[in-house]
């Protein structure tokens, strides 16, 4: 049985990621349920077609130039179910969104995510964390699809900024159990955070977060700033001055010119005995 899918052609990929970079793409599609997952997959498959998954585009640089690779967009996936101190979301569902539901329910212990620009999918495929929070410590059950098939998964491993995703695998759902907690002061943590976010990140500039991983007692964003980097620009892209461990679109930057200022910041970093390992992927 055919199901349609929702699908844009021939669109630009700078207004599908929080960068503003990139090129065409033949098409990016849209399912809003399992069922429009294992389909499209099965589809794909059978044509032979490479696929990459998108969430909401805001820790990743897309290539200039159009790719062939077919895009699949999780944002439409967007239910939400609660249980008690339990909430399951789906992968597409915005880092917003979630905290607004979590207020709203009097669940506590995601708060640290309130202005991460992000979905659920990728907080969880990256085992995202701030202030001294991480998605892994909340995280109780995923619902994946791989080569088709759907299923969950209640054992898994974490590591500094690594899900619990194997090889292949798709993020469709994920259930957190949280703390009860009044809702006011779960609303007065998301604003202390969101406030931090303001005061010490680029955040109304375009951008794809944390440039390098953190390792250990090794803060790459601190060493940049002692290297002198900071407000370094290459073409559009730009060193920010707010905080050296993000990198700014300017002004009609390409990838060019954020993977030549990547490459500087990794060569002193070598010059000066550290390797760095990037957060940001690159299509």
């Amino acid at each position: 049985m055919k199901i349609k899918i929702k699908r844009i052609k021939n669109v630009k990929l700078k207004n599908y990621c929080s960068f503003k970079i990139g090129g065409k793409a033949k098409c990016i599609y849209f399912p809003e349920n399992i069922r429009e997952i294992k389909y499209l997959l099965n589809y794909l498959k059978n044509k032979n077609k490479d696929y990459f998954i998108l969430g909401n585009g805001t820790n990743i640089l897309f290539p200039d130039k159009k790719i062939k690779k077919i895009i699949i967009c999780l944002k439409n996936i967007k239910e939400i179910q609660i249980n008690e101190n339990e909430i399951v979301c789906g992968a597409g569902v915005s880092l917003f969104e979630l905290n607004k539901i979590c207020a709203e329910n009097n669940l506590a212990g995601l708060e640290f995510t309130f202005g991460i620009p992000g979905s659920v999918g990728g907080a969880v495929a990256m085992n995202a964390g701030a202030f001294g929070g991480e998605i892994c410590n909340y995280l109780s059950e995923i619902v994946v699809c791989r080569n088709g098939e759907i299923f969950s998964r209640q054992n898994f491993k974490f590591s500094y900024r690594k899900g619990p995703l194997e090889n292949g695998e798709i993020l469709l759902y994920a259930k957190f159990k949280l703390k009860d907690d009044e809702k006011q002061k779960i609303i007065e943590k998301q604003c202390e955070y969101l406030q931090k976010r303001r005061c010490t990140q680029p955040y109304k500039e375009f951008s794809a977060g944390s440039v390098f991983k953190r390792n250990g007692d090794i803060f790459p964003a601190k060493l940049i700033d002692e290297w002198g980097l900071k407000g370094l620009q290459i073409g559009g892209a730009k060193i920010s001055e707010k905080h050296a461990g993000f990198i700014v679109n300017v002004g009609n930057a390409k990838q060019s010119d954020v993977l030549t200022l990547m490459e500087l910041i990794e060569w002193v970093a070598k010059s000066k005995g550290y390797n760095f390992e990037r957060e940001i992927k690159v299509l």
